[in-house]
């Protein structure tokens, strides 16, 4: 029994057939652009997705909300340290600081700048905490050499023209 209210088409209706929403500035998934500017940022050791969403507004004029950077970074795969240090299989880990460790045999290197040409060299980035403890694992004598909180105490001994001489300790300048 047809009513004045009920249809008797089959057919669905699109109430929007050109796909356009609300959310008309922002790009479409597949943009080139956008992907190529979230590798950069992760390059650059930018993760905060604030901090990328104003990026790509204040540089770009590009308008992605925070939550869609992190969707779009979660489907390229781009993680901060934290993640990729515990995705990561113990021996990859552990070959990336050992390499980076064989480049610097003067063992001059913190786990700061480790961590940093780690990142520039592979784009993979780990946490200065498992770097640091990598570190001391394999080189404990080069990781000690480095401790900021020994000082090294220079003598400096001044003669006066006579017999005394005078020693004076001497602290190194930063």
């Amino acid at each position: 029994m047809p009513g004045p209210f009920t249809t008797t088409s089959t057919k669905p209706h699109n109430r929007n057939p050109t796909g356009r929403n609300q959310y008309k500035d922002c790009p479409p998934k597949n943009d080139n652009q956008v992907t190529e500017l979230l590798y950069d940022y992760q390059r650059r050791e930018i993760f905060d997705k604030k901090k990328i969403s104003q990026l790509l507004y204040d540089e770009h004029g590009i308008k992605l909300s925070e939550s869609s950077v992190a969707r779009r970074r979660r489907a390229l795969g781009l993680y901060a340290s934290g993640v990729t240090t515990r995705q990561l299989p113990e021996t990859v880990k552990r070959q990336l600081v050992l390499t980076q460790m064989s480049k610097d045999p003067e063992k001059k290197l913190g786990p700061r700048m480790v961590k940093q040409l780690i990142a520039r060299d592979t784009g993979i980035h780990l946490t200065r905490d498992y770097i640091r403890a990598e570190m001391m694992r394999q080189d404990p004598e080069g990781f000690a050499s480095r401790d900021t909180s020994v000082k090294k105490v220079n003598m400096l001994e001044i003669s006066d023209g006579e017999s005394r001489i005078h020693s004076m300790t001497v602290l190194p300048t930063c």
